[in-house]
């Protein structure tokens, strides 16, 4: 059986692979690394969220997703996976606002 968009919503997927494929990522890319970005970690996302949502299993699926790039790079709030992170900024032990003037 097909899993539900609650499980694996390979919209989600499909969006950060245009996001990635359009003019304004690619100068970001280009301006940030000197070279476009090829894509091809968005397109292999899409690849396993489509096999995750065939999947009969919901615990398989859900381990499927969490092998993405979008899991480990982008999907989480995790200042440290952030794709500026130590190229546009230097992450910081302890935010600035904490330190006592």
């Amino acid at each position: 059986m097909v899993q539900p968009n609650d499980v694996v919503n390979v919209v989600a997927f499909f969006d950060e692979w245009t996001r990635c494929i359009g003019s304004g990522f690619q100068k970001d890319s280009l301006y940030r690394f000197g070279r476009f970005d090829g894509c091809y970690a968005q397109w292999k996302d899409i690849r396993i969220a489509m096999k995750a949502k065939t999947n009969t299993d919901s615990n398989e699926a859900t381990k499927l997703l969490e092998t993405t790039h979008y899991h480990k790079n982008l999907g989480s709030n995790d200042p440290k996976t952030s794709p500026t992170a130590g190229v546009i900024w230097d992450l910081k032990d302890e935010p600035g606002w904490y330190e006592d003037v």
